[in-house]
């Protein structure tokens, strides 16, 4: 986060203006649904009608274009944040390769490194970066101002909501913890997969039979790790589009049911529907973003450590 402000602080608090702007606007939409099937058609009158719909277009339209200059602030923090950091390790990399320094094979910055971080590492460290503010802020905000909302037409719909999403609470951080693992490992290794590549070169022709082991096994295990990963990371991504489903299941049996027993209306149930998936785009962007949070620091920890000297890291 100090990462984050120090190079891209006016980015950030345009981006925090816009994010005060377009959480509120979620909920209207869904209040402007509910007043359609109440009032105008209801009452079938036409310019009703068409004034609703009128006002629901203006405002998903100024809700997108809002949208869009928040990802367009994202992208840019992004960039900034990732040329600093290539900045950063090139610099380090050329103090590593001066005269004063050498260029030891035990430098904490070898080329393969140097490779790895510069071409993956910089962008998850970045893309970081670009959501560490808004998205918590918008999503948050979001699910803040719709559940108030849901909360505001029938309570006990929207409490169920909380029972839909509450596995996430428990499941994610616990396999999250596992892909970590995973993630460091496969950091590891594509980095000795990269100084691998780098050495071919300097190695005599009778030691490349070995070299071309030691590269294939590494392939190997890369691979994998990659495996196992996609198979935690779809697992949480299985388990949340079916939670997004129960949603509308647990509104058109109890809504349903309430509307039948006339202790809600159809506008309710209408709303209902739409409110869940306004509850779960923003959950799914929470949670998307925890994991990004997650592998970030596993990035960043790795280029700490390689950018940090020898003798640091040597008394860790």
């Amino acid at each position: 986060q100090r990462l984050t402000l120090g190079i891209s602080r006016e980015a950030q608090i345009r981006i925090c203006l816009l994010v005060a702007v377009v959480a509120p606007l979620t909920a209207v939409p869904l209040e402007l649904q509910r007043q359609i099937v109440d009032h105008a058609v209801a009452s079938h009158e036409v310019w009703l009608l068409a004034a609703f719909g009128a006002a629901y277009l203006a405002v998903i339209l100024v809700q997108g274009g809002l949208k869009y200059l928040l990802n367009l602030g994202k992208g840019r923090v992004l960039e900034m944040v990732s040329r600093d950091l290539r900045r950063r390790i090139l610099e380090r990399r050329r103090e590593l390769s001066s005269p004063d320094q050498g260029t030891a094979p035990t430098s904490p910055v070898d080329s393969g490194t140097t490779v790895s971080i510069l071409a993956a590492e910089t962008e998850d460290i970045g893309g970081f970066a670009s959501e560490s503010l808004v998205t918590p802020l918008l999503q948050v905000s979001t699910i803040l101002w719709v559940f108030g909302y849901l909360v505001w037409v029938e309570p006990l719909i929207a409490g169920l909501a909380i029972l839909v999403y509450a596995p996430q609470v428990f499941l994610v951080p616990r396999v999250q913890a596992i892909v970590n693992r995973l993630a460091r490992r496969r950091i590891a290794l594509v980095r000795r997969l990269g100084r691998l590549a780098v050495d071919l070169e300097s190695i005599p022709e009778a030691q490349r039979p070995g070299w071309w082991v030691r590269s294939f096994l590494l392939t190997e295990h890369i691979f994998k790790t990659r495996i196992l990963i996609y198979r935690y990371k779809y697992f949480l991504t299985f388990l949340g589009n079916l939670l997004d489903a129960l949603g509308p299941l647990i509104v058109l049996g109890v809504g349903g049911y309430l509307v039948i027993k006339d202790q809600t209306n159809v506008s309710t149930f209408v709303v209902f529907i739409s409110g869940f998936q306004k509850l779960a785009d923003p959950w799914d962007q929470l949670i998307n973003f925890y994991r990004s949070v997650s592998n970030a620091r596993v990035s960043y920890s790795l280029v700490f450590q390689a950018l940090a000297p020898t003798s640091s890291r040597k008394s860790k």
